[in-house]
């Protein structure tokens, strides 16, 4: 994927942080759908590249650091981005200094798309977030602050779902209406990242608590819905504790 193509994408998700969240709807979803769309340009064209002889690209394996007190939710939202990009996988550890880490294991234009959804989304989880919780407060006020930061942390994984499952959708669509051989294509493109990544040593991850039901069916309807970019994240840094 070209610079200017990379962007334009940011251009627009960064757009979508600081805008309506009717705009910011649309904002996101043209942007997914530009990624995807991008995504199997690249493909096609490595391999046409593979097919004459040519130096195909680059498969790479990028980090992303999370911190703060809901950094284990999105890095499992960006876990479920790189799935529904279809052609990533994703890897997770602990940072010694604190913080949770996510690899990202792809081509080169896949794994920058990713990271830079991943961050997008990031920014628009917390601000849906903290709109959904300043409506809930009164009704958690007699809870522990532990199930106060439960019910926070699974409308974030709730959010991270949905938002997935909108771009897998996206992604099944784009590739129905394009050309003959594309899932071809795109299968051969997932199979060369397995095998590099088959041969990358895993650390399994903690198993996760079970979330808030309620709290992660709204997160999880606002993922989908995309309504999630009223606010810039200079707009309210600050997140509830």
């Amino acid at each position: 994927m070209s610079e200017a193509k990379l962007d334009l994408i940011a251009k627009l998700l960064a757009k979508a942080e600081s805008t309506t969240p009717e705009e910011a709807e649309a904002l996101t979803e043209h942007a997914e759908r530009l990624m995807v769309k991008y995504g199997i340009e690249q493909a096609r064209l490595d391999a046409r590249r593979a097919q004459i002889g040519q130096t195909r690209e680059e498969i790479i394996q990028e980090r992303m650091l999370f911190t703060g007190v809901y950094a284990r939710d999105i890095r499992e939202l960006g876990g479920n981005v790189a799935f529904a990009l279809g052609s990533i996988r994703p890897m997770q550890a602990e940072h010694p200094g604190g913080g949770m880490i996510l690899y990202f294991v792809g081509f080169t234009s896949d794994v920058h798309q990713a990271k830079i959804l991943t961050a997008s989304l990031q920014v628009q989880a917390m601000v849906a977030m903290r709109a959904w919780w300043a409506g809930q407060r009164e009704l958690y006020r007699r809870h522990s602050e532990s199930e106060k930061r439960r019910a926070r942390s699974g409308f974030i994984r709730g959010f991270g779902i949905g938002a997935s499952q909108r771009l897998r959708e996206s992604r099944r669509v784009i590739i129905e209406e394009s050309s003959t051989g594309t899932d071809v294509v795109l299968a051969s493109r997932r199979d060369q990242v397995d095998t590099f990544f088959n041969d990358i040593p895993h650390v399994r991850a903690r198993a996760r608590q079970g979330a808030d039901l309620s709290a992660f069916t709204h997160g999880h309807r606002s993922g989908r819905d995309a309504n999630t970019g009223g606010k810039s994240l200079t707009a309210g840094r600050g997140l509830p504790r």
